[in-house]
């Protein structure tokens, strides 16, 4: 039996890699999800959700998104 990577998963790790791509490490390199080349940016919006529950990612006040530390 194949393992095959959940669809959810696949997507996390596609919305930090284009953030680690854009340089969003910060506030101030801060980046809206559709700058960073993401395909349909805000779809499974819980994930992204999720991810900044989990420190994962920080959101600016202006709706940019960077890695957390």
């Amino acid at each position: 039996m194949a393992f095959l990577p959940s669809v959810f998963y696949m997507r996390k790790i596609k919305i930090i890699s284009s953030l680690m791509s854009a340089d969003a490490f910060s506030a101030d390199n801060a980046k809206r999800l559709d700058e960073t080349g993401l395909i349909n940016p805000y779809a499974f919006s819980f994930l992204t959700v999720q991810m900044i529950r989990r420190n994962v990612i920080s959101i600016t006040g202006d709706g940019k998104c960077y890695l957390c530390k």
